[in-house]
């Protein structure tokens, strides 16, 4: 054989050898294009599930091919609820598949929804993007700043789209509101609170461990958290108020408020330094994180205070306090007034905190869904109103003020007023949560008064070696660890 035939040879070789490669790792799936319909796989079947389950059903090019979740219970639950008022020719019918780890090997899914707890967040991500899958991963994204690294260093090394649940950015109120304040209208923005205000009750308490439900695959629910007694009455949800499993109320609603503040703030480095004070007030229960928590710092050239409390006005009045009107959202103080709101309508109002200037309707970000089957189908992950990148960074903030609040220490209300008296805002904050406490039966409360926690804002870590590394990342059970993405 002559040269030049030895060498075409070679390039046939080559090219039959290449194809082989590529058809055997993409056999069942399909290039997506403008036309093709997305496979979907929804992971976690609680109250987000099953909202994702209605959003993405609705999309035409989207079909929903799976659903998962370690309790069948669960799942069959999803189905009977979504399939029950549909006529018996229309009913959805996918597959139900307790292990992830099985529904990840499928070939015939294209992208995942993720809604398991939190501390799963990362885990069902980064897995889904070694499979080949796109993520839709649910807020807060990670359960440690470490795991909001690796999501970022995954997507990088993957090349997937992934995108994140915070729907505030694709709600109509927030996105003309916020454009409004950063085009100018209402001058330099000089402080932003972050509101979080609910009428939560008491979890409870069991003087027996709970009895796991026969219908959970306890090790698969329990996954990379470490194994734990479950004292509360209610397997399902309440997990959102033990560190084991969550974050408190400030990395479950209260992070999407967090995320208003970023997104209004430009999407800036995060802060230097953050601190809080904050409690588990009246509530003998087996939850552990705070009802109230709020923790301050300066970020993107305005002072920032993000408020988390979760209790009523008193125990026989079931409504929560607000400030200026506002119980769940954002109030901006700018140079020409205020912008304030949510994720269902924000205004502009006069430096007079009432004479409104402009309204901008919400829609409740139902848009959120469509955004990320754009991105996934143009496989342009720059379309994502809310990136993964973004959302850590929010993510991020509620899990400093987690951490600064669990390394804190208890002191009275009177001394917390004399360490917080140069801060107007903290103290008014302070006042006001006295004067409810009271109202609960807890005249002199007692506050865990947070490190003030110094940040590197560009590698998103705690500087210094005193907070545990517990509290940080990694820590995994094992056989489901998460090793760093590299």
């Amino acid at each position: 054989m002559n040269q030049s035939n030895l060498l075409r040879s070679r390039r046939n070789f080559l090219k039959l050898g290449s194809c082989a490669f590529i058809s055997a790792s993409l056999r069942g799936q399909q290039i997506l294009g403008a036309n093709s319909r997305l496979r979907l796989a929804i992971v976690g079947c609680g109250i987000r599930g099953n909202e994702h389950l209605k959003m993405f059903h609705k999309l035409p090019d989207v079909e929903i091919v799976a659903i998962c979740d370690p309790d069948t219970a669960r799942m069959d639950g999803m189905m009977a609820r979504f399939n029950k008022k549909r006529p018996s020719e229309e009913t959805l019918k996918v597959d139900h598949i307790q292990d992830y780890r099985k529904l990840y090997e499928r070939m015939d899914i294209d992208a995942v929804v993720i809604a398991s707890p939190n501390y799963w967040h990362a885990l069902h991500a980064i897995q889904a993007m070694q499979a080949g899958k796109h993520v839709y991963l649910e807020k807060p994204v990670s359960f440690t700043p470490w795991e909001s690294a690796q999501l970022e260093a995954a997507e990088r090394k993957y090349s997937k789209v992934i995108a994140a649940g915070y729907q505030n950015r694709s709600s109509t109120g927030p996105r003309a509101g916020i454009k409004y304040v950063q085009d100018g209208n209402l001058g330099k923005i000089r402080k932003v609170r972050s509101i979080c205000y609910r009428n939560r009750d008491s979890i409870g308490k069991l003087t027996e461990p709970l009895k796991i439900p026969d219908t959970v695959d306890y090790d698969l629910w329990l996954g990379p958290a470490k194994q734990h007694t479950l004292m509360r009455p209610q397997f399902h949800y309440d997990w959102h108020w033990d560190f084991h499993t969550g974050s408190g109320d400030i990395g479950n609603q209260g992070v999407h408020e967090i995320d208003l503040v970023c997104w209004l703030l430009g999407d800036p480095e995060l802060p230097r330094k953050i601190q809080t004070f904050g409690n588990r007030f009246a509530w003998d229960d087996a939850g552990d994180t705070p009802n109230m928590i709020t923790s301050w710092f300066q970020m993107g050239g305005a002072d920032v205070i993000i408020e988390v409390n979760d209790m009523r006005l008193s125990p026989d009045r079931n409504v929560s306090p607000h400030f200026m009107g506002t119980r769940v959202g954002i109030v901006a103080e700018c140079e020409k007034g205020y912008l304030k709101g949510g994720r269902f309508g924000m205004m502009a109002v006069e430096p007079d905190g009432k004479t409104v200037i402009k309204k901008f309707p919400g829609d409740g970000g139902e848009t959120h869904p469509r955004n990320f089957v754009d991105a996934v189908k143009a496989s342009d992950s720059s379309l994502l109103r809310s990136s993964i990148r973004s959302a850590n960074a929010s993510a991020c903030l509620a899990h400093f003020s987690n951490i600064s609040h669990r390394v804190g220490e208890l002191a009275g209300s009177n001394s917390l007023k004399e360490f917080l008296s140069s801060n107007h805002d903290l103290s008014k904050i302070l006042s006001s949560q006295d004067e409810q406490l009271t109202a609960w039966g807890i005249p002199e409360p007692e506050y865990f008064v947070g490190q003030s926690l110094q940040i590197d804002p560009t590698l998103r870590t705690i500087e210094g070696p005193w907070v545990d590394e517990s509290l940080t990342g990694p820590h995994y059970r094992k056989g489901f660890e998460l090793k760093p993405v590299v």
